[in-house]
């Protein structure tokens, strides 16, 4: 949201560039080379043509088709939204859970029953002293 009271900037509306990609001038679509030019009057209604009907079928389509696109991707996110709410984020809660009382089981395990007879081997590997020869 561009402006304070929430509604989209009118003047910037890509501010986070999401579609530099689309950006197709007509000299970056058509581009003659030295040795063959079209007469210039040609060039130049080809350059009208692409400009106006460029834009004029983008703002049709999108006249027809935004309100559609924004519905659709709106319920797409608000369900997506919910299923993280309400289901995701509790599940993996509940995995953290279960799992630190797991992880809080093998540890005393392991410092009980494991690390002295862990310690005791690798004190006496210890004193191993590997000569070449």
């Amino acid at each position: 949201m561009g402006e304070d009271d929430g509604r989209p900037d009118m003047v910037n509306r890509d501010p986070n560039s999401l579609n530099t990609n689309l950006m197709a001038a007509f000299e970056e679509v058509f581009g003659e080379p030295e040795n063959l030019h079209s007469p210039e009057c040609a060039w130049k209604c080809g350059f009208q043509c692409y400009e106006g009907s460029r834009k004029c079928c983008y703002a049709f389509i999108t006249a027809i088709s935004t309100w559609c696109a924004g519905l659709t991707w709106g319920c797409c996110y608000a369900m997506m939204s919910c299923c993280m709410v309400w289901w995701a984020t509790p599940s993996m809660k509940l995995y953290k859970i279960c799992t630190d009382c797991c992880t809080a089981y093998y540890t005393a395990y392991y410092d009980c029953c494991l690390a002295p007879i862990t310690s005791a081997c690798g004190s006496c590997f210890s004193r191993i002293k590997v000569t070449q020869g």
